[in-house]
């Protein structure tokens, strides 16, 4: 598993120290991305299902901010529900929906993280200032951590740091030690590491996290974070992209739809010599697989479409030796409608699209 991030890079030195952060500038692997069509149906020949779990109905999802899957866990961050654990099965472990002043409640759920070697939950409550440390084995409140700043838009945890995406300062604009993008801490409390300083104190800088993964929406340099380094990984190299002068010109959002440039590069997730990514073009989102080992394209398209029973959205994730992918009610609707339901597995059969929670799939590369 690797934290990533999508920024630019024009020094010419090989490593450049921020904070107590050394950010690597050597060069990345550079991505060609070409538009393939509009749908692509050859997926069974790169990725084969490999398993469905099909999450407990109560409680009932409205709107999946977050998935993350760890030591056999599926952890959901719900709009309605709070914060939902399941097993690998899909049974319901626990629910955090709590809301309150009292020992153990939150305010509200900004961020949250899960620490699988410390069994640790944890979630960022803005209203609180604090961090709200749960237990993984069945949701019981530890402790709670005064988190006065940074502020955190997001939060993961990888290698024995907690990373913070530190998108605003204006709360603590005469402490220029928080004024980077990217802040890690071993503890949870103590700012160790910082890279990526905030650019002429522009503090809507456009970073967007996906799972474990944090970028700039509208630049192509993705980097691996390590323990005590930042290296580039690789340069998106989109069709027509969004110039640098418009960038500066803060547009809107329906014109940037309009514009014909490719933009908002989103949900890096690298796995057995596959990497898979999401962009915005003429107002619609495109799905890119490209095989790294090989350095060619597999597909870029809008839409994917199975020929036999298997089923897939999106990439979501990767657990292990598999990418991952939240099949919602309404995407399974439309997919019953196209195939015969008597082509998909079991499970499918007594699937109600009006009373049922998602189902997670989950898939292995065969073609590399």
């Amino acid at each position: 598993m690797v934290v990533c991030l999508a920024v630019s890079c024009t020094h010419n030195k090989t490593s450049l120290s921020v904070g107590s952060g050394v950010i690597s500038l050597s060069s990345p692997q550079d991505v060609i991305v070409e538009m393939t069509g509009e749908t692509y149906d050859k997926q069974e020949t790169i990725l084969q299902p490999v398993s469905y779990v099909k999450l407990s109905a109560i409680p009932l999802l409205s709107r999946i901010k977050k998935i993350q899957i760890a030591d056999e866990r599926i952890y959901l961050w719900d709009m309605g529900a709070g914060i939902v654990c399941y097993d690998m099965s899909g049974e319901l472990l626990f629910q955090l929906n709590a809301r309150g002043q009292g020992p153990g409640e939150y305010t509200d759920i900004n961020a949250f993280a899960v620490n699988a070697s410390l069994h640790q939950l944890v979630i960022y409550d803005n209203m609180k200032q604090s961090l709200m440390f749960y237990s993984t084995e069945d949701g019981r409140f530890v402790k709670s951590e005064k988190f006065n700043k940074p502020t955190p838009a997001e939060i993961a945890y990888w290698g024995g740091y907690f990373f913070y995406h530190n998108r605003l300062h204006r709360n603590y604009q005469d402490d220029v030690s928080l004024h980077y993008y990217l802040l890690a801490s071993k503890d949870g409390i103590t700012i160790g590491k910082r890279y990526f300083e905030h650019e002429n104190n522009k503090e809507d800088y456009p970073f967007s996290p996906s799972g474990h993964n944090l970028y700039d929406n509208f630049d192509n340099i993705v980097y691996q974070i390590h323990e005590d380094s930042v290296v580039p990984r690789f340069r998106i190299n989109l069709p027509n992209p969004l110039p640098a002068s418009m960038i500066e010109e803060r547009p809107n959002e329906m014109s940037l739809l309009r514009s014909g440039y490719s933009l908002g590069i989103t949900d890096i997730y690298e796995y057995g010599g596959l990497l898979f990514f999401r962009f915005v073009k003429d107002g619609y989102i495109w799905s890119c697989l490209y095989n790294v080992e090989e350095s060619k394209q597999v597909y870029c398209t809008k839409r994917i479409k199975f020929l036999h029973s298997s089923l897939i959205d999106t990439i979501d994730g990767i657990y292990k030796d598999c990418f991952y992918s939240i099949l919602t009610p309404e995407y399974l609707d439309y997919a019953f409608s196209e195939n015969p339901l008597e082509d998909y597995p079991d499970l499918f059969k007594t699937y109600d699209v009006e009373g049922d929670n998602p189902v997670i799939a989950f898939y292995r590369a065969v073609v590399r």
